[in-house]
């Protein structure tokens, strides 16, 4: 999977600045670095990954944009997960 772009509404980087303390800039970085994806349901994908702190990221993608649905600090088996697959 080719990510070029990544999209974050507004109110989705409000959302997750004010729940999760999480900037976009993060999640950029972490998206745009290779980080371990996972398909989940329909046409969504899950991301693990690290800046500075490891995060998880929920996306969907259209030709080669993430369209970011949602992002939070990764839990220990997240954490687990992405060590143990990259």
């Amino acid at each position: 999977m080719k990510i070029i772009n990544v999209l974050i509404e507004d109110r989705i980087k409000e959302k997750i600045l004010n729940k999760h303390n999480i900037k976009a800039l993060e999640i950029k970085e972490v998206i745009l670095n290779k980080p371990f994806i996972l398909k989940t349901r329909s046409n969504r994908y899950m991301a693990i990954g690290y800046y500075q702190r490891f995060v998880t990221i929920i996306f969907e993608m259209v030709k080669n944009t993430a369209f970011i649905i949602t992002a939070y600090p990764s839990s220990e088996a997240q954490k687990r997960l992405h060590k143990d697959k990259k």
